[in-house]
């Protein structure tokens, strides 16, 4: 009997996904902003091996698409704050899940600890392990 193989397709939603979410800092730079809104200095002082020209160049990128907005209340001094979108906040299951997938801390039910008492409740990675 001749195995039938159908023939395998590109997606574009998902090539367009990945070549903004694939960027290096875009989901470290999501994951913080899913936590809380923040000013720009905040997320530079989260993320410090980021540059504040890639920064500014990744939130820019992100405006663009509708997944953040950039709020600027008047000063002196004048306060840049950045926040997700609705859409952008739709994002939090997805890297839930792949924040799972990579092995976060979950509590007796399966569901993730939060950032502010994962500390808490994680063992020490094993040597070699990937630490979120």
């Amino acid at each position: 009997m001749t195995e039938t193989r159908l023939p395998l397709h590109s997606c574009s939603y998902t090539e367009e996904v990945f070549n903004l979410l694939g960027k290096r800092w875009m989901g470290p730079l999501i994951d913080l902003l899913l936590q809380r809104e923040a000013r720009f200095s905040e997320l530079h002082a989260a993320l410090p091996a980021l540059s504040k020209r890639v920064l500014s160049d990744r939130l820019s990128e992100l405006a663009e698409v509708g997944l953040v907005k950039r709020e600027v209340a008047p000063g002196p001094p004048v306060a840049v704050t950045y926040r997700l979108t609705d859409r952008g906040r739709g994002l939090g299951p997805a890297m839930d899940a792949l924040r799972a997938w990579a092995g976060a801390p979950v509590d007796d039910s399966g569901d993730l600890i939060p950032h502010t008492q994962a500390a808490e409740h994680s063992p020490e990675p094993e040597h070699g392990a990937a630490v979120f």
